[in-house]
């Protein structure tokens, strides 16, 4: 049998929600759906493709005070900022769970990023499986599915009688506590990802590739505009400043992009990737060669956002085929 919650009592859970903790969900905004905070179920969009941009910034958000000190009585008094409201994000898509989990790799690694550890302890995941893929998405090829619940903590997936309901964690059957499921002969359908990207074997054939000029024509293209990062739920780059008012001072980070220019400049002015070409390298051997190397999965999630983003179509799904088409051609020439 399968647990199916009705679409009114599904509302009614979520108002009871947002009444206890903050509730993020899709909502649209003018001709855009994005997660943000809601403050009733009429604002939440149930029916969307995918989100433009994903719920990375409730984790990493795009300004962070990392801490705050203060100088008083010839004292310096430091104060970590702290995560102290539980939040729940209703609608996540699957790809955008995993991006989530992927991200856990270098911030819970030694030593955890203390934001981040506290965003992942105080949010609940509510997944909502893709019915529909997009044009663009690709996630199967990427280990993920439509209906992946591998990184939530409720999946639910759209049904005629409402939404089957599939508890995957503690911390989901404790939101779950006190409503109603309903037994239902319906089985779910298993949605289709059906877009084709040859990701297997693409760490090596990176490697064979990496001083191709590929990567130089291709950048010619690039304007470095770092929308295609700023769009992506894995990338985590960010610039870290300090805020003087008075005796306070302010310890910010912010989203950045390793293809900005100047983002690797170190002391003395000496830059190891100061033309477009190693730095827009950079951008697709960290996904495909440098994360996978050090993490395990690769660090593309196939939700496409940076393909329909890019002003000038750099297209990572026909990067991946180049690169796999240009490593077997250096793997025939060194034979």
């Amino acid at each position: 049998m399968t647990k199916v919650l009705g679409r009114s009592e599904l509302e009614s859970w979520l108002g009871e929600i947002m009444r206890e903790r903050t509730l993020v969900a899709p909502r649209r905004i003018d001709d855009l759906v994005l997660f943000t905070p809601v403050q009733s179920v009429d604002e939440i969009a149930f029916d969307f493709d995918n989100t433009n941009l994903s719920p990375k910034e409730f984790f990493f958000p795009r300004t962070e005070t990392l801490f705050t000190t203060v100088y008083k009585d010839g004292e310096v008094e430091l104060t970590p900022a702290v995560i102290d409201r539980e939040t729940v994000i209703f609608g996540i898509r699957p790809c955008d769970a995993r991006g989530i989990a992927i991200c856990d790799g270098p911030y819970l690694g030694d030593p955890p990023d203390s934001l981040w550890a506290q965003h992942r302890e105080k949010t609940t995941l509510i997944g909502l499986a893709c019915t529909r893929p997009a044009p663009q998405c690709f996630c199967s090829s990427m280990g993920s599915a439509p209906n992946d619940s591998s990184n939530v903590d409720i999946l639910l997936t759209e049904v005629e009688d409402g939404y089957a309901v599939e508890v995957i964690t503690e911390k989901g059957e404790n939101l779950l506590q006190g409503v109603e499921l309903k037994d239902s002969d319906v089985k779910p359908v298993a949605p289709s990802c059906d877009a084709s990207v040859p990701a297997d074997g693409i760490v090596e054939a990176v490697k064979k590739s990496f001083d191709d000029i590929y990567w130089s024509r291709l950048a010619d293209r690039c304007i470095h505009c770092n929308i295609c990062a700023y769009v992506c739920p894995t990338c985590y780059c960010f610039d870290i400043r300090d805020y003087k008012r008075g005796d306070v001072i302010e310890r910010i980070r912010t989203w950045e992009s390793c293809q900005s220019k100047g983002f690797t400049r170190i002391a003395g002015g000496y830059d190891p990737r100061a033309d477009k070409g190693s730095r827009l390298r950079q951008r697709f051997c960290h996904k495909l060669l440098y994360f996978p190397e050090q993490f395990g999965p690769l660090g593309c999630v196939g939700c496409g956002r940076c393909v329909v983003a890019c002003p000038v179509n750099i297209d990572i799904r026909e990067i991946i085929s180049d690169i796999q088409e240009t490593g077997a051609k250096v793997g025939q020439g060194s034979n």
